[in-house]
């Protein structure tokens, strides 16, 4: 069963996330809802965490992949649209903030 969480922020970035077993989906873009660049990672228990870009080339959301799934121990999901080399700093900022407040709306047990 999936459950979808959507936030925005005032400087007009919004976040939704599909949540799966062991697994999520995190988009991340302005109000125009689009899929520019798709991430993903992936954390196995003893080997350092395997990730891609499988669509685009913000690469940045690699990065940021890799990041949520070291910490979650999930497979991760990064669809983006396009967003501002200065707004990607807050973005993730946001976001692990978010992760560590409301774990709930990222993990399944």
């Amino acid at each position: 069963e999936a459950v979808v969480s959507t936030q925005s922020t005032g400087m007009g970035l919004h976040f939704s996330v599909i949540k799966l077993c062991q697994s999520f989906i995190l988009w991340v873009g302005h109000e125009e809802a689009s899929m520019n660049t798709i991430s993903t990672a992936l954390s196995l228990p003893s080997r350092p965490v395997s990730s891609s870009r499988l669509l685009g080339n913000q690469e940045w959301t690699t990065l940021l992949a890799q990041k949520l799934a070291a910490k979650t121990h999930h497979q991760v999901f990064i669809f983006a649209g396009d967003l501002e080399p200065d707004e990607v700093p807050m973005c993730e900022k946001i976001i692990f903030q978010k992760l560590q407040q409301s774990p709930e709306i990222f993990l399944t047990t």
